[in-house]
């Protein structure tokens, strides 16, 4: 695992960013956000599932993101998770309550009896996409991952999006990996637990986890906000960049305010 961060601002250097994602497309897809977010917070990644020998864990994991804050040496931090990994995010806010400060998950689901299933040409695809080689099945996930607009729209992001997955090669076992964690997750009965603020933001033209999943993961969480996002799907940060503005808004909104210095003692009585 390496952090990459940029320099935070004074506001919010105390309250780094944790942001988690899976190990598929969305994984550079989430690049968008994390850029953006690194202007304003320290933001830490799990790097996994790469080929590379320093890769220790195929698919992200509660235990793994929690090292990743002991490693840091920050006590607590806003968790943000996209597709796959805002299912690690919300067992990290199940199980560390006392390390989230606030919560966003993007493109989920709670899994067990919330779970809401794709179309059944979504799920076949899903299902022979290991099969594929890799920059085949990067090109055939485009429109199951992005709304169909995006395709016009934001074809150039699209295409940074499948170089930057490629510059990473996915261990060849890792999507594997994940698609069976995935198929486990199960947080329905435990989503009272929850006790972060927390953002549910989802694409209403997502056909990997249809938005149904998305509301049924808000209302289970007391106090969430939930967001859909009209015109964007599963990929929603390169479907909709500007969505990245809304996400910084909450974490602000949940970072501690800076104390204000002192004022400079000048020897006389000052009036109240």
């Amino acid at each position: 695992m390496r952090r990459a961060a940029s320099a935070p601002t004074p506001a919010n250097a105390g309250t780094p960013v944790l942001f988690l994602t899976g190990v598929g497309l969305t994984a550079a897809v989430a690049r968008r956000s994390i850029a953006a977010l690194q202007e304003r917070f320290r933001v830490l990644e799990p790097r996994l599932g790469n080929s590379g020998k320093a890769q220790s864990t195929l698919v992200p994991t509660a235990e793994a993101a929690l090292g990743l804050l002991d490693g840091d040496g920050a006590e607590q931090a806003h968790v943000v998770g996209l597709s796959f990994g805002a299912t690690v995010a919300q067992e990290m806010a199940i199980r560390h309550p006392q390390r989230v400060r606030s919560l966003i998950l993007g493109s989920s689901t709670a899994g067990g009896q919330l779970y809401v299933g794709p179309e059944p040409d979504v799920r076949d695809f899903v299902g022979r996409l290991e099969a594929l080689p890799a920059e085949e099945a990067l090109w055939a996930s485009v429109p199951y991952l992005y709304a169909a607009g995006s395709c016009r729209r934001n074809a150039p992001l699209i295409g940074e999006d499948i170089a930057q997955r490629l510059r990473e090669p996915l261990h060849p076992k890792a999507y594997g990996h994940q698609r069976a964690a995935a198929r486990d997750h199960d947080t329905a009965a435990r989503l009272p637990e929850i006790t972060a603020p927390t953002l549910v933001i989802h694409g209403e033209q997502d056909r990997i986890l249809p938005i149904e999943n998305g509301r049924r993961l808000a209302a289970g969480i007391a106090g969430a906000r939930f967001m859909p996002l009209p015109g964007a799907a599963h990929a929603f940060p390169t479907d909709l960049p500007e969505t990245t503005r809304r996400l910084v808004s909450f974490l602000l909104e949940h970072s501690p305010r800076r104390r204000r210095s002192p004022a400079p003692r000048t020897g006389r009585a000052t009036r109240a």
